[in-house]
């Protein structure tokens, strides 16, 4: 009996103990120096490819281990490329190529590229938004899915107040349905500069989170369609409580699928950093911290945050451990076998990357 109590208490120590490895390594060498807003997707295959911004160009580069990345490609270019705060290209890879998207302040429009051979060459594409500058704003997200399913998300002006729309492609980005408008708040406009997050369930499930404006208060939102993306009937306020706040926060957090097509969210409220998925259900990370992202590999959830300079990262229900001590704006993806790779940028202007089992 005692034995076996022995047994017990040492998986339960080992559950709520995370080790995380000892060296993340730099995306880029030196003389890349300035990059920003890196982010990440894995292929089907598990071959890594990130994108990020430096000054007005979009770069990618892409790694068989996620160890050693090859030498960056152009995308594209921008006049006045919206980066920094959340702001930059983004990227989706599914078994039909890759995509990357990124918003111009010029124009307000949200250009993309593809790639069919692994991100040697690029092809520009037509704008997602149709309408003249109304993504301006700068903020959006994309993600990819099974069989070729693409999503992107951004804040849109047509209407006069910041709106959030939609736009989906079935096959890998070379066709697009129409645009999609997730959601109008009654009271006029949602958070104005915050950016949205995207994910895509392994049913096709598509679910979209922002920061809402209603009565004054600046919560997070959730809306999950279930139709591909022809519309998002499920729309919920997540948390049980509010953030009465004349301003905008600037951190729009981040929300991942679990195996089982349940959402995992992660946002700030106040100084308070909070995961849950329903209005009636929360729970507490941290009551200093922000830029919440979160990732969910082989049922695991891994969420990284930034708190008082450092980034950290929490797997499952164990303590959170500090990643880098100058680490901030992060970004995840799930590899097919479950692991996790994270990016992040440091003050120094460099890049960085780590995966976690």
């Amino acid at each position: 009996m005692i034995f076996r109590l022995f047994l017990l208490l040492s998986a339960l120590s080992l559950a709520l103990t995370f080790e995380a490895p000892a060296a993340p390594v730099a995306l880029l060498p030196p003389q890349w120096v300035g990059a920003l807003q890196p982010q990440v997707a894995v292929a089907p295959t598990g071959r890594v490819h990130v994108v990020f911004g430096k000054e007005n160009a979009i770069y990618h580069t892409t790694s068989s281990d996620g160890r050693t990345f090859s030498e960056p490609v152009k995308v594209g270019e921008l006049e006045k490329l919206a980066l920094k705060m959340r702001r930059g290209p983004r990227i989706a890879v599914t078994g039909q190529g890759i995509v990357v998207s990124a918003i111009s302040f010029a124009d307000g429009m949200l250009h993309y590229w593809k790639s069919s051979d692994e991100g040697s060459s690029w092809a520009k594409q037509q704008p997602l938004n149709t309408v003249a500058t109304s993504a301006r704003e700068g903020l959006h997200a994309m993600a990819g899915g099974k069989g070729g399913l693409v999503a992107t998300a951004w804040l849109d002006l047509r209407s006069g107040g910041m709106e959030l729309w939609c736009r989906v492609s079935r096959d890998g980005g070379s066709s697009w349905d129409a645009e999609t408008r997730v959601y109008a708040s009654p009271d006029g406009h949602i958070c104005e500069c915050c950016h949205p997050s995207l994910a895509i369930g392994p049913n096709g499930e598509i679910a979209a989170m922002w920061r809402n404006w209603l009565g004054g208060s600046r919560d997070m939102w959730l809306a999950i369609s279930r139709d591909g993306g022809k519309s998002f009937a499920e729309t919920r306020k997540l948390g049980t409580g509010t953030w009465p706040l004349a301003g905008c926060p600037m951190d729009g957090g981040g929300v991942a699928f679990a195996p089982d097509g349940s959402p995992v969210a992660v946002w700030r409220r106040d100084q308070t950093l909070i995961t849950g998925a329903t209005e009636d259900r929360e729970t507490p990370l941290s009551s200093s911290a922000m830029q919440g992202v979160v990732q969910v590999g082989r049922g695991r959830v891994f969420i990284a945050w930034e708190e008082s300079g450092r980034l950290v990262l929490r797997k499952d229900q164990a303590a959170p451990v500090e990643i880098s001590a100058d680490g901030r704006m992060a970004a995840m993806a799930a590899t097919p076998t479950g692991s996790v790779v994270l990016v992040w940028e440091t003050s120094a202007g460099a890049l960085m990357i780590d995966k976690f089992e």
